[in-house]
């Protein structure tokens, strides 16, 4: 049902970023930045103060023209992080392939983090704890 449910999300996306051709100057020209829900995350659970780990996101575009442009989080734990795409172009078919892309974590201090990658469901983001130590 999840899957069904999110094909027409991003169906419907796909199709809004079509109609959203200029009839301008710029005619034929369609550009949109959507917020693309991640799928799954795997990376280390453990790193050390001031070291950097990477952990891999995969996320399927809503149509095979988007490209990744940036991560987006927030300033405070538990730090919730979107995965920003642009499509370009007027003719984006949907697709299923999946992308997977690193994001980077440093901690300055050792503790518990949390970290919380978006979703088609807002409500249940997945969640990456980490174990930072001295």
């Amino acid at each position: 049902m999840k899957t069904i449910k999110f094909k027409f999300i991003a169906f419907l996306i796909v199709l809004a970023s079509i109609s959203a051709c200029s009839t301008e100057k710029n005619e034929g020209y369609c550009f949109r930045s959507v917020y693309t829900a991640v799928k799954s995350v795997a990376g280390p659970e453990t790193t050390a103060v001031n070291t950097a780990i990477t952990i891999n996101v995969t996320y399927v575009p809503l149509g095979t023209c988007g490209k990744f442009k940036q991560f987006t989080e927030s300033t405070t734990f538990p730090k919730e992080i979107k995965v920003l795409v642009d499509y370009e172009g007027c003719n984006c078919l949907p697709t299923e392939k999946e992308e997977t892309i690193p994001y980077s974590f440093t901690a300055t201090t050792a503790g518990e983090y949390i970290l919380k990658f978006q979703t088609a469901d807002p409500s249940s983001p997945v969640t990456k704890k980490i174990t930072v130590t001295e």
